[in-house]
């Protein structure tokens, strides 16, 4: 077996813990399904209505090594620690392994966390589960650029992938999500309108008062603020995805004079 599964947890290094994590470790391919269907007494199988992904669990296979039984507990008791918060309850935190270094999943200590002793050898399993089953990338869209050292070498992202726009008036702009599932984004946008509409995904959402400032509309939570305004209520309220692949962003409207920031993780199964 050879050291070296995760490459951080909660943005510490196994290695600043005292842990070794083994590749051995399982990580699911996917999740359980979570799966809606109906049976009906004197038909046979069942009305299948989809499904969806259940939490992702990961068994961490783990060891520490020193050298005798009082600094193994000192190692022990900081790492307990380390799980919880200031209240003694399960943190999330962000997981990184070390074959996908661009990737994070967001997971928390889940079960019973017993260890194996042998003077300075302690082993154990470290249950965690990712209650948001999939994976994002460890940088957003506006932290894309060539000097970004959190950006991997082998990732497929290019560089001069634009997800920021100065615009004038009407214009489709071109979007790349080079993750596996649809993003919903933030969109932040600075400057003035009369009117505005996003066409995202083919679903258009309209902004139908004039604006001067900020507004920034968050697709996943399905809000539209300028400032800690809540102002959704001058829209449609129709909220859009960014596919998979290359896809353009329609604009339209009068009056546009903007500054538009597109920001999302990529996401993957």
């Amino acid at each position: 077996m050879s050291l070296g599964a995760v490459l951080t947890i909660g943005g510490v290094s196994p290695k600043e813990l005292g842990l070794g994590t083994f590749r051995n470790s399982q990580r699911p391919i996917l999740s359980s399904t979570v799966d809606n269907t109906v049976t009906i007494p004197g038909m046979h199988g069942a009305y299948d209505f989809g499904a969806m992904m259940g939490p992702k669990q990961f068994e961490l296979e783990c060891a520490f090594m020193e050298k005798n039984h009082i600094e193994l507990q000192r190692r022990v008791s900081a790492f307990a620690a380390f799980l919880l918060d200031g209240d003694g309850r399960p943190r999330t935190m962000d997981i990184v392994f070390v074959n996908s270094p661009d990737r994070k999943y967001s997971v928390r200590y889940v079960g019973s966390l017993n260890i194996d002793r042998i003077s300075g050898l302690g082993t154990f399993t470290l249950p965690f589960t990712a209650f948001d089953p999939f994976a994002y990338s460890t940088y957003t869209t506006i932290d894309i650029n060539v000097d970004n050292t959190v950006i991997t070498v082998d990732s497929d992202l290019l560089v001069d992938s634009g997800y920021t726009f100065t615009l004038s008036g009407p214009q489709s702009v071109q979007i790349q999500n080079i993750g596996t599932l649809n993003v919903e984004p933030v969109i932040d946008i600075t400057g003035s309108f009369t009117t505005l509409s996003l066409t995202v995904g083919g679903i258009e959402f309209i902004y139908s008062q004039p604006m001067s400032g900020r507004l920034v509309i968050d697709f996943k939570r399905k809000t539209a603020r300028i400032g800690t305004q809540n102002v959704l209520m001058n829209s449609n309220a129709r909220f859009g995805k960014i596919p998979r692949g290359t896809s353009n962003i329609i604009v339209s409207g009068i009056g546009i004079d903007i500054n538009m920031a597109v920001v999302f993780r990529q996401k993957y199964a």
